[in-house]
């Protein structure tokens, strides 16, 4: 049986075909930036107002907030994973991405008092890489103009007091992960892409 060959327009049709079920799978992540990017947001705006306004001893408590996220995108995760038909190269990639950065991040919180808990900066950095080349691999703007935002702040965090660089966190997930997060969502139930 011979195969016939495509021509140029059947070849970028298929291409396109590629790139689109590509993008469809990652256009559901919003779960994961919508998870993280409310957990962050609370825990900075709860450390801030603690340690700003209160004297309570322990102002990072909300952080523990962190244990119950990743617990809840493991087991989301590995649920996607199981139901997922075809695993790829680009898949695995991106779960080695933010499996990494996180990693990395609790390694800098982790050792946070050897840097006078100055972490913020660094998580900042780290949480911009994510997010820009998520954005790079899904091909999706806003959340390649959140890791601008992300970076733009770690600059000026490395600046700031502790408490104010709670409140440029919680800035930076509310732009960085919530807004890109709401409309990944919405463009995937408008669309199913």
């Amino acid at each position: 049986m011979e195969e016939k060959e495509l021509t140029p327009q059947e070849s970028m049709a298929l291409i396109q075909s590629m790139i689109g079920k590509a993008r469809k799978r990652y256009s559901d992540n919003s779960f994961f930036f919508l998870l993280w990017g409310w957990i962050v947001l609370v825990a900075s705006v709860g450390h801030y107002y603690l340690s700003t306004f209160t004297d309570f001893k322990y102002p990072f408590i909300g952080w523990s907030l962190t244990i119950v996220g990743a617990v809840v995108s493991g087991v989301v995760g590995a649920r996607r994973d199981k139901r997922s038909q075809v695993k790829n190269y680009t898949d695995k990639m991106y779960g080695w991405l933010w499996a990494s950065l996180g990693v990395a991040m609790f390694t800098i919180v982790f050792n946070g008092q050897l840097i006078n808990w100055n972490t913020v900066p660094f998580i900042l950095l780290l949480a911009g890489v994510g997010t820009a080349v998520s954005g790079a691999m899904m091909g999706f703007k806003p959340l390649q103009f959140g890791a601008l935002v992300f970076w733009v702040l770690a600059f000026i965090a490395f600046r700031m007091p502790e408490n104010y660089q709670m409140l440029l966190q919680a800035f930076g997930v509310a732009i960085g992960y919530l807004v890109p997060g709401y409309i990944m969502k919405a463009n995937f139930r408008k669309h199913g892409v």
